[in-house]
């Protein structure tokens, strides 16, 4: 039996336009570092999880490829517009490098856990056609996806995309597979989010 092969990829918006909806709480320079914090977070888990084949990241901001480019990530230059079309660039992508699963892992999930990972590509190993679907903290939106074949549906990221995923997983003949814990659940999109991420952050420093 051939061994299976998993692709991971993390789509990034430019560190100018992430994290828009921080604007009120933080400055712009604030702002684009915690960007690249969570970024360089995320990036390094995948790394640690070691069950990519290739990993790569899907961007038009030339700081965040060359940062792909120095954590050993293939940098992916983006020729769509949008995420949606960056993660669709993701799964031609994995395509061309043979891959049978794709994980999707977006860039701002700052208590993304080795585990998640894991557990995300592992969930598609013993089927032929698979999706698994990590919702967010309000159950409206997706924070992570895992896909076999790796274009078996195409990506509508967004407001209620939860609700849209399991539907074109359903529509494509399978029964999505629901994966939530709380590091794939948390991302940081409000002030009140990065509110929660200070406030365990700072119970997990030193006495």
């Amino acid at each position: 039996m051939n061994r299976v092969r998993v692709a991971v990829a993390t789509p990034m918006k430019p560190l100018a336009q992430a994290k828009q909806r921080l604007r009120p709480a933080i400055d712009d320079p604030v702002r684009q570092q915690l960007a690249k914090d969570m970024f360089r977070h995320v990036l390094s888990i995948i790394a640690a999880s070691g069950v990519a084949d290739v990993a790569g990241v899907v961007a038009s901001d030339p700081e965040v490829l060359a940062l792909a480019a120095e954590m050993d990530f293939e940098p992916i230059s983006e020729i769509g517009f949008g995420y949606n079309d960056a993660v669709s660039q993701a799964g031609h992508w994995a395509q061309m490098h043979a891959a049978d699963i794709l994980v999707i892992l977006p860039g701002d999930l700052p208590q993304l856990s080795v585990a998640d990972v894991r557990k995300l590509a592992l969930a598609c190993m013993l089927e032929s056609h698979c999706a698994v679907i990590a919702p967010d903290q309000h159950e409206t939106g997706t924070n992570a996806l895992a896909l076999r074949p790796p274009r078996l549906l195409l990506p509508h990221f967004g407001p209620q995309s939860f609700a849209g995923h399991c539907a074109l997983a359903r529509m494509a003949g399978v029964e999505p597979v629901i994966l939530r814990t709380p590091g794939l659940a948390f991302d940081v999109d409000l002030p009140a989010d990065l509110n929660r991420l200070l406030t365990v952050s700072a119970a997990h420093l030193p006495k």
